[in-house]
């Protein structure tokens, strides 16, 4: 029963950091699209623009770390040893990619 309970952890984990990654792409595809429409003076105070119009993008945040409590759960009893590293990866991934500025990757 034990078991059981902390593979779920496990997929709920990785699902939640998957949805998390895939909603920073897609925000960050919108920011570099307002970026490229832009005028020279809005590219130079853009970090307001970003902040303005696409500052609900920080909340995402909260499914990596509600992610990275589920690895954290699922790590101290057996479980399979590639998924809970990649369950704690992709967790940190999800949130580390929130906070760097990926849609400059993106013009």
């Amino acid at each position: 029963m034990i078991h059981q309970k902390k593979i779920k952890y496990l997929g709920i984990s990785i699902l939640l950091s998957v949805i998390s990654i895939a909603i920073s792409i897609f925000i960050n595809t919108q920011i570099a699209k307002v970026y490229l429409r832009s005028s020279g003076k809005n590219k130079a105070l853009f970090g307001l623009t970003e902040l303005t119009q696409f500052g609900y993008q920080y909340y995402i945040a909260l499914l990596g770390i509600v992610s990275l409590i589920f690895a954290i759960l699922s790590i101290k009893k057996n479980a399979q040893g590639i998924k809970k590293i990649t369950a704690v990866l992709l967790s940190l991934l999800a949130m580390g990619i929130v906070f760097a500025r990926i849609w400059r990757l993106f013009i």
